[in-house]
């Protein structure tokens, strides 16, 4: 699909591109399809203007037969193929176009654009899901697809039958008085042309809407989110989000009718064009009829049929020109959209020596903003060693280990895989060296062994991998207990769905990452959910599990720290303080006052939990 050039490209220059690509996308994917639909859309234009003639002729027929001049049989005919002509077209209409072509054609184009829009999707930079202006383009170009699909194919069938109808009209007009001709084709220019500037300039300013649109389509979400929804109604919220919604759709509902307002003379002034112009040939075509340049027939055809009927038919192009701007627009967003920068993936398969991880004298700012949150951070990581970086929030540590799955890139400095450039490595090496576990990591609403699966997606079907992950993760310890085991369809959305509690949805995004056997583990604070001491035993058995492998751990919950071998302290972007638990203790400094503010959680804790049978120094290590 070429979509250079657009920009460049006058007004009428892009509409025709436009069409161009969109018909050439379903001419390979249906062509018998395309060229059906381009034969029935002559053939109605035909038919249409053949139904015009055949109304004249049995006027002038009908007055013959009156006067006795003709009989009926010979009138008979024609009726007959007047009926027919008046039924078939919209037979074809109804039952084909917008039956079997218009849902078609939509589905095509819908799957064509949408499985292109994905695949660059999964390619695409990650640093622009975390960019306004990206997100609009991604969001635009998705919006775009489904419009250009929905209106395409009943605007070329209507517009090519209006363009054929009202060329066979002028044809006839100039058989008539040539002159004719101008007083239809000079405003149907001047309405298109109207047309093309008013629908344009309408168009970009709707399109500078689109930030209060998102917000109101958003929080509209949220309120038919079963867990926003829950949350909402524990924290007594329903009512506040109710009336913020409200209040959205009033200020929304107040821009439109202001829009609407303002446009309305403008609306007026092009509706009138083709008003003023079949009342000047209605007067005209009159005065023709009254000197006996034409007969009766003529005048009622020219009049009734054909000063109403050529104008609606030149307005079905007309249309096609004024709601072009929605492929035109669909196509600069979506070749924004594919020009969006990709992760490159020019590196080698070639598997790295080992496992050690180093950061050298590493900066890093989020795109668009100004401030680094990394400031020459270095540190190495040894083969099967394992790390917990420890600080305040903000202070660079998810950025760490985001850098280091490259979804961002460093903005100076280098990082090192095995003593290798990160960046040397393919996606398909680093997808099965390393096994993250998020935070937020994402439930899906597939099955137990899907959602295990994901984490390594060339071993889904290996239901060796997948038992080994599942209980590493101790997932196995409650899959039995699902309804259809590990095919078990979790979440709420789809019937016969089974909702996990907070706790075993963490054991499956961890054995997401046990997989494959991943070298490389990187837990970033996946068990925040639980309480302290539940978290310091689950990370205990993650750190057993995780024997002989590489593993970085971030959590805020510093007894966890204690199971590595080594602690790094994160403060302002910085390597502040580095050691094992108790040298940090001992030095002193943010560590220990963070671990000594923390003390009374597991201590508490473990007291409260146990009937104070278990001691302080059995919880903290």
């Amino acid at each position: 699909m070429s979509l250079e050039g657009l920009k460049g490209e006058s007004y009428f220059g892009r509409i025709i591109r436009a069409y161009r690509e969109l018909l050439g996308i379903l001419s390979a994917e249906a062509p018998v399809m395309v060229v059906s639909v381009f034969a029935v859309a002559l053939a109605l234009g035909i038919m249409k203007l053949l139904g015009l003639f055949l109304n004249k002729r049995l006027l002038d027929d009908g007055i013959a037969l009156a006067r006795g001049l003709i009989t009926y049989r010979e009138y008979l005919p024609y009726l007959v193929l007047f009926v027919v002509l008046s039924v078939l077209p919209g037979l074809l209409e109804g039952v084909y176009v917008y039956g079997f072509v218009e849902p078609r054609s939509l589905l095509i184009l819908r799957t064509k654009f949408k499985g292109r829009m994905l695949d660059k999707l999964s390619r695409m930079k990650y640093e622009h899901l975390e960019s306004e202006s990206s997100m609009e383009i991604i969001d635009k170009a998705y919006r775009r697809a489904e419009n250009s699909a929905r209106h395409l194919f009943p605007m070329y069938v209507m517009g090519l039958e209006g363009l054929v109808y009202g060329l066979g009209i002028l044809v006839y007009v100039v058989s008539i008085k040539w002159w004719l001709i101008l007083t239809i084709l000079i405003p149907v220019i001047a309405e298109t042309w109207y047309q093309a500037k008013y629908s344009k300039n309408i168009y970009e300013e709707i399109e500078s809407y689109w930030a209060r649109e998102r917000a109101y389509h958003t929080l509209g979400g949220y309120l038919r989110s079963r867990s926003h929804l829950n949350e909402a109604k524990l924290f007594g919220a329903s009512d506040y989000l109710i009336d913020t919604y409200r209040s959205r759709l009033n200020a929304r509902n107040r821009q439109w009718e202001t829009f609407y307002f303002r446009h309305l003379k403008t609306h007026f002034t092009g509706e009138n064009i083709t008003k003023f112009a079949k009342l000047a040939n209605t007067l005209l075509i009159l005065r023709l009829y009254l000197s006996g340049q034409i007969t009766v027939g003529a005048f009622v055809a020219l009049s009734a049929s054909m000063l109403t009927t050529v104008f609606e038919n030149f307005d079905w192009f007309i249309a096609t020109v004024r709601y072009s701007h929605y492929h035109i627009n669909f196509f600069d967003y979506c070749g924004k959209y594919l020009a969006l920068s990709e992760e490159p993936d020019d590196g080698s398969d070639e598997e790295p020596q080992s496992c050690d991880i180093e950061f050298r004298d590493v900066w890093f700012r989020y795109p668009g903003t100004d401030r680094y949150i990394l400031k020459g951070i270095s540190f190495h990581v040894k083969e099967g060693e394992k790390l917990s970086l420890v600080g305040e929030n903000g202070q660079g540590k998810t950025t760490i280990v985001k850098l280091l799955l490259r979804l961002f890139e460093p903005d100076r400095g280098e990082i090192l895989l095995g003593g290798r450039p990160l960046a040397s490595y393919s996606r398909k090496v680093r997808t099965r060296i390393f096994g993250p576990v998020f935070q937020d990591f994402v439930k899906y609403s597939i099955s137990l062994k899907e959602n295990i699966g994901v984490g390594y997606l060339e071993h889904i079907d290996d239901p060796e991998t997948l038992e080994t992950a599942a209980r590493k993760g101790k997932v196995d310890e409650f899959a039995d207990s699902l309804p259809q085991g590990y095919d078990t369809i979790l979440g709420r959305d789809f019937e016969g769905g089974v909702d996990l509690s907070g706790g075993q949805w963490q054991r499956v995004a961890i054995a997401r990452a046990f997989m494959g056997d991943k070298p490389i583990l990187l837990l970033d604070e996946p068990t925040s959910q639980l309480d302290p001491i539940a978290e310091s035993e689950l990370y205990r058995e993650f750190a057993e599990m995780a024997e002989g492998k590489t593993a970085i751990f971030i959590t805020h919950r510093l007894a966890s720290t204690m199971i590595t071998d080594r602690i790094l302290v994160i403060q302002d972007g910085m390597v502040t303080q580095e050691g094992t638990h108790e040298q940090l203790m001992a030095q002193g400094g943010l560590y220990a006052d963070m671990f000594n503010a923390q003390k009374q959680w597991y201590v508490k804790g473990a007291l409260a939990g146990e009937g104070g049978d278990r001691d302080e120094s059995s919880v903290l290590g």
